[in-house]
């Protein structure tokens, strides 16, 4: 049991890296151009909120890919919002 939580708490700190990593370089972005794109905005928002359904989801970031689909491994109900915020920004952002 300790080492599941070790690894969700290693697999959660990465996730949150690649959440500030996404933060600085649209914040960069801006200082750079000194324009807000709306677009990448939401592509920025959109890949935050599938970061954060992962997050909300800690028994999937112990289980390996492939046994996501063959056992009883599912993503909680506030994992359902985000993901489908995602895809609505993704959308978006296409456009």
């Amino acid at each position: 049991m300790e080492e599941q939580a070790s690894k969700v708490r290693r697999s959660s700190n990465l996730i949150k890296g690649f959440m500030t990593l996404v933060v600085v370089m649209q914040v960069t972005q801006f200082y750079q151009t000194n324009t807000i794109d709306m677009g990448s905005v939401a592509g920025s928002v959109a890949i935050l909120s599938l970061l954060r359904a992962l997050l909300l989801s800690p028994l999937l970031l112990v289980a390996p890919l492939r046994r996501w689909f063959k056992e009883n491994v599912r993503f909680s109900q506030e994992s359902h919002k985000y993901l489908l915020l995602a895809f609505i920004l993704i959308l978006v952002s296409a456009i």
